[in-house]
């Protein structure tokens, strides 16, 4: 498909537009992420502080509602009344992950360095927020096309309640769309534009070892007392094979077709693999990240204390959340029935094992042949002067799926802020500004585009 490039006045005068408007867009996302806004945190503070930021762009009815049993609102707004003009619904999220090892005060100090705005949630996804934000403000709180606004608190968390609240039957017609923009990906590096053609899912079970009543001395019953943790990490083990592929018969691969993006020298880099360090598994690197299952230990209770706090005793229980990656067209619960049965295959001493699917989201692949697909691509190649790259995605938005179902035939393109130098969910995490220019630009762009259609 051509995409079509030509710049116009509007074209130049929405540069300018925002360009003047950066100032103010970097003062707001300071004040975002000074918010902590992680699970449990200050949710109810953020909404209500993205609310007032939508309202100042012209979504007059932006407020929060509360939805299922969770504790952060979701905030919602419409702008309306563009006859003939398309619905276009624009998504992101202002929970944030915790600080982790990140010094908790310097993680919500947000510092400018070199061009970065250092802070947690800076990228990931307070610069999707003000994404949206950003466009409103370009078209001076009118903007050429129908909007409806999603900005939910508990994206991080994995809780669920949106995607519980958009699964019942009564809501089935809410949130529909000719176009969803989902502010919550990034390109391939500063500067260089990208659009995410595919997401792989996310399933999730804990898997619990229980040999003895209570934690026992190591030295008087140690041998034939089977420890739950040693027990539990023989059973880890069995999960990759020697070259470190999953090994788990019954999780799905596909062949990656698309940019052959990251190259290991990327890839090493931005992962911060130390020097030294062989990468796992076979194939591409792209197809490793995108079309091909990966397992991890994302969480673990009844591991021994730490090594400065050692203790001799046997662990009587263990159990580790256990998070595998999905590649598009596998359901989680199919997952983890395949984990379940590996499980029961290698059960170390015949132990019994407890595998308890804990929730999971399936994968995603965009339509890409669409009139609205090229017209984003035009408004990524107007914003950053070169054509943007369509790529994979390691990561999970078990959203994207439902929003696709309200209208099958709508696009859903993804995209946004978060580069790999945005470190998101990692100590240090930042936003590079340029990036945040060039992306409002990009999206007011964009939505001027579909209300020429």
């Amino acid at each position: 498909m051509v995409i079509d490039t030509a710049t116009t006045s509007g074209d130049t005068a929405l540069k300018q537009k925002v360009s003047s408007l950066m100032s103010t867009l970097k003062s707001d996302l300071c004040d975002l992420v000074r918010i902590r806004s992680t699970a449990g945190g200050a949710t109810t503070e953020a909404a209500n502080k993205v609310v007032s930021l939508l309202k100042e762009a012209g979504v007059s009815d932006a407020t929060t509602v509360k939805i299922g049993s969770g504790r952060a609102p979701l905030v919602h707004g419409t702008v309306t009344g563009r006859t003939g003009k398309p619905t276009v619904l624009l998504y992101a999220h202002y929970d944030v992950q915790p600080a982790g090892s990140w010094n908790e005060t310097e993680a919500f100090t947000p510092t400018e360095v070199n061009g970065r705005l250092r802070g947690r949630g800076a990228a990931d996804d307070k610069s999707g927020i003000m994404m949206h934000v950003g466009a409103l403000r370009a078209f001076d709180k009118n903007p050429p096309v129908n909007l409806e606004i999603l900005i939910e608190g508990e994206e991080e968390s994995g809780t669920g309640s949106l995607e519980e609240y958009l699964a019942k039957p009564e809501n089935k017609d809410r949130f529909k769309a000719d176009a969803y923009v989902v502010a919550d990906t990034g390109g391939i590096a500063v500067g260089r534009p990208a659009l995410t053609a595919t997401l792989r899912g996310i399933a999730q079970a804990d898997v619990t070892v229980r040999t003895l009543d209570a934690p026992v001395h190591s030295g008087m019953y140690g041998g034939p007392a089977p420890d739950a943790f040693m027990a539990l990490t023989r059973i880890l083990a069995t999960l990759h094979d020697d070259k470190g592929d999953v090994a788990v018969e019954g999780l799905l691969s596909k062949p990656w077709t698309g940019a052959d993006h990251p190259d290991e020298t990327t890839y090493r880099q931005n992962a911060g693999v130390r020097c030294g360090v062989p990468l796992i598994g076979t194939g591409s690197v792209a197809q490793r990240l995108y079309f091909k299952p990966s397992i991890n230990v994302t969480g673990l209770d009844g591991a021994p204390p730490p090594v400065h706090k050692s203790l001799n005793a046997l662990q009587s229980e263990a159990t580790a959340r256990v998070s595998i990656r999905l590649v598009p067209g596998q359901k989680p619960a199919d997952a983890v029935a395949a984990l379940r049965r590996h499980i029961d295959q290698h059960r170390p001493w015949f132990l019994p094992v407890e595998v308890t699917y804990a929730g999971g989201g399936e994968g995603f692949e965009a339509r890409t042949g669409s009139t609205t697909f090229a017209k984003a691509q035009a408004a990524l190649q107007e914003a950053y002067g070169q054509a943007p790259t369509t790529l994979g995605q390691g990561g999970s938005i078990p959203l994207v799926n439902l929003l696709q179902a309200r209208k099958p035939d709508a696009p859903v393109l993804l995209w946004g802020c978060e580069e790999p130098a945005a470190r998101i969910h990692a100590p240090g995490e930042s936003v590079h500004l340029d990036e945040l220019e060039r992306m409002t630009l990009a999206q007011a762009l964009f939505l001027k585009a579909l209300s020429q259609q």
